[in-house]
């Protein structure tokens, strides 16, 4: 969703700089994009670590939920989806193709977001409240292709940041990228790499049917 379908990341990435930076942590704004704007627990362990703070898994319950409530009360109106995202998907509901969406975002966050009449375009969703581990690690993929009822060689990912492809590619599903917030060389793992939703509908249109 975020940075893919959705302009969020840059809003992310201020709530998460706002957030930390009020326990004197400071972050940069490729560290956030890298890790996909929703912060794994263990990166978030260690990152406390590292500033000589002890935190447990209340606390980083905690972190979440505040992250959570920054965004919605300070970036929300501000965000929107990309303007090719809609014609993206109906193109590919038109010509058969199951979509999912698998994002580290709460679910909270999709449902203030996205309209219901879009959110119909998509055969699951699988939020960051749906499996117990977060990416990179592969399970928010691997969870998404039992609901389509598709093997993991029947799906396509499309990523932005290191930590989902990653995931993608653990779960042994082939994944493309968007660079809308990292240059390509950070999006190493990604068979191929499009510039924006444009570039790659226009892929679509000539390798599908």
């Amino acid at each position: 969703m975020d940075g893919v379908l959705v302009d969020s990341m840059e809003y992310h990435l201020k709530s998460w700089q706002n957030l930390l930076g009020s326990f004197n942590i400071s972050v940069s704004d490729q560290f956030i994009f890298e890790n996909e704007g929703a912060m794994a627990p263990g990166v978030i362990i260690d990152l406390f670590k590292k500033y000589g703070y002890p935190i447990d898994e209340i606390k980083i319950a905690d972190i979440y939920s505040a992250q959570n409530s920054m965004f919605i009360n300070q970036y929300l109106p501000r965000v929107s989806l990309y303007p090719e995202s809609l014609p993206l998907l109906n193109q590919l509901k038109s010509i058969g193709i199951l979509t999912g969406m698998v994002t580290s975002s709460r679910r909270n966050l999709i449902e203030k977001i996205w309209k219901e009449e879009e959110l119909a375009y998509f055969s699951t969703i699988i939020s960051a409240d749906d499996t117990e581990r977060f990416k990179p690690y592969p399970d928010p993929y691997l969870k998404a292709a039992t609901e389509i009822q598709q093997n993991v060689s029947n799906c396509l990912v499309i990523e932005n940041a290191p930590a989902g492809i990653q995931a993608a590619n653990s779960a042994g599903i082939i994944c493309f990228a968007i660079s809308s917030t990292l240059p390509n060389e950070k999006l190493y793992g990604a068979q191929q790499i499009f510039p924006n939703l444009r570039a790659l509908s226009e892929f679509f249109k000539k390798v599908l049917p």
